[in-house]
This record gives structure tokens, sequence and C-alpha cells, in this order.
């Protein structure tokens, strides 16, 4: 009975051997995304001016990035033609009938009736009493009462008006 806990303990030793050993793919994969990601990061740094000159030597040779862009138009031919199949219509559906039921509806008539029901809903597209306000109000304070022209900001306002005339 003392070599029943011992062969129990190499058996469970025997299957994670086992099960690691099934699937070495995984740490290889890793390692690949990880270099490839280093790759791709180290491309993101400014290089120093005499390596630049070494990478635009380099850069006449193939790169790869070109080609595998030329070659990709071709696997477009390997893809399956769009069509409409049996299980689309309820995928769309599930979308399209609470949009068009639920939240389009909920929308336009909160905004009509916020227009019906309201002076100055829109008071900033719709000329009214409070849009005028607010306007003259901002036109008080010397910081903004020039701010409808389009010319304010120009250093030379001068030198603009004669390239236009130039050009024209």
């Amino acid at each position: 009975s003392s070599s029943e806990p011992l062969s129990l303990f190499r058996r469970a030793l025997q299957r994670s051997a086992m099960a690691t050993s099934r699937r070495p793919g995984r740490a290889l994969l890793l390692v690949v995304a990880v270099a490839t990601c280093l790759a791709y990061c180290l491309q993101c740094f400014v290089p120093t001016p005499g390596t630049s000159q070494e990478i635009q030597d380099r850069s006449s040779e193939l790169q790869l990035g070109i080609a595998a862009s030329a070659a990709l138009p071709a696997l477009t031919m390997l893809a399956e033609d769009a069509e409409a199949k049996y299980g689309d219509q309820r995928r769309w559906s599930a979308v399209l009938v609470p949009l068009t039921t639920l939240v389009f509806p909920i929308v336009v008539f909160g905004t009509f009736t916020l227009y019906a029901f309201t002076e100055d809903v829109f008071w900033k597209l719709i000329p009214s009493k409070r849009g005028v306000e607010q306007e003259n109000a901002w036109r008080e304070n010397p910081l903004f009462a020039n701010s409808r022209d389009p010319l304010k900001g120009f250093i030379n306002v001068d030198d603009y008006e004669k390239g236009l005339e130039e050009a024209w």
C-alpha cells in the first residue's frame, strides 16, 4: 500500500509531462509574437543621422511589406462571394427592428415635442429672443466683439488682400 501513492504520483507526473509535450507550438507562437512586436516597436524610433543614411541605402532592396501588399489582390480571388444566406436575415433584423421601432421614433418624436412646446429650444440654430440676447451679450465682451469678422486673427490683412489681388 506504500507503493500505491507513489504510483499515483508517477502517473500524475507522466500525465503533466504528456500534456506539456503535446503543445510545443504555444510557446513558439508566443516567442514569434513577442519578436514581431519588438521588431515593430524598434521601427517606431527615429534613427540618428549616421544610421539614417544606412537605412536609405537599404531601402533600395526588396521590401517584404510592399511585396505582400502587391500579393493581397490575388488572395481576394480565394474569398467567398458575397451573397445573402438564410441566417443573415435574422442577424440584420435583430439590429434593424429595435433601431427603427424604438430609437428613431423616440429621437424624432422627442425633438418634435421640444420644438412644439418650448419657445427657444433650438435658440442657437433658429433666431429667437434668447439667441439675440446671447449674441448681444457676447458682443459686449471686448474679447468676442469682433468674432464674426472673417479677417480676425490675420497678422497682416493688407498682405492678404494684396495676395488675393495678385492671384486674381
